[in-house]
């Protein structure tokens, strides 16, 4: 599939890379990118040529009103019949960005403040054709007004098989929390048993006389003696999960 990805944090847009592999994958990094990616593009061969076969290949002089109304009209319909598809069946975006100083007077530009454009860039994508549209933010809900807003369109956190928030027109939309990406770094001591492998309960005995239990460990019945969290190895995946699961995010969107 042909997806544009806007992201301005770099550990997120390289996350895209690697969980969007083997899609044809474009990523900017602002709001003024985006919107000049999802401008509407005229083919002016295209509109020159209906304007030739209407016989007006060239503009008449504004005095002459009849003239130039006709013209204004053909010329209307041969760009609104030479617009070029919208090249994403699928847009990405972040929610919160850097503003853009496009329109804006210099006393109110503030290169510092975030501005959470991923709406604007969801709502846009959609009306330009797009197939499927996600607004992902990694922002806590504790942290973020916008973020926080988010939970009343769905679930505070993101889980498996999410459906997809609207329908604007044709395309489906969400608005969501993001999926943070499983990455295994390697392996590190459990610290549940510290590594010795034994569980925590019952010290490896299969037992337990404390305050709570007097008999049978009920913390590792499967695998007497040994710690629930790492099976009895003394070591656990260390992972991290702190980049955006763009991958995880498409596959509910399109499915």
């Amino acid at each position: 599939m042909r997806i544009l990805v806007i992201e301005d944090n770099e550990a997120h847009r390289q996350s895209a890379e690697e969980t969007l592999r083997g899609h044809e994958v474009t990523i900017v990094e602002s709001f003024d990118e985006a919107m000049e990616l999802m401008d509407r593009k005229i083919d002016e061969r295209n509109v020159q040529r209906l304007l030739s076969e209407a016989g007006v290949a060239t503009a008449p002089k504004y005095t002459d009103r009849e003239s130039w109304t006709a013209y204004r009209k053909v010329l209307d319909d041969a760009n609104s019949r030479s617009v070029i598809p919208f090249p994403f069946e699928v847009v990405l975006t972040d929610m919160m960005m850097p503003m853009s100083s496009q329109t804006l007077a210099p006393e109110v530009f503030n290169h510092r403040e975030r501005v959470p454009y991923g709406f604007v860039i969801a709502l846009r994508a959609a009306l330009r054709g797009a197939r499927f549209v996600a607004m992902v933010t990694d922002t806590n809900h504790h942290q973020g007004a916008m973020s926080a807003a988010i939970d009343h369109l769905g679930d505070t956190y993101y889980r498996d098989g999410f459906k997809p928030n609207f329908t604007v027109n044709g395309a489906r939309v969400m608005f969501v929390h993001t999926p943070f990406y499983r990455e295994v770094l390697g392996k590190k001591t459990c610290s549940s048993c510290g590594g010795s492998g034994a569980c925590k309960h019952c010290k490896g005995t299969g037992q337990r006389n404390d305050q709570y239990v007097q008999g049978e460990c009920n913390a590792c019945p499967d695998d007497v003696g040994k710690c629930s969290e790492c099976k009895g190895s003394g070591h656990v995946d260390d992972v991290r999960q702190t980049r955006k699961d763009w991958g995880r995010v498409l596959a509910d969107l399109t499915a």
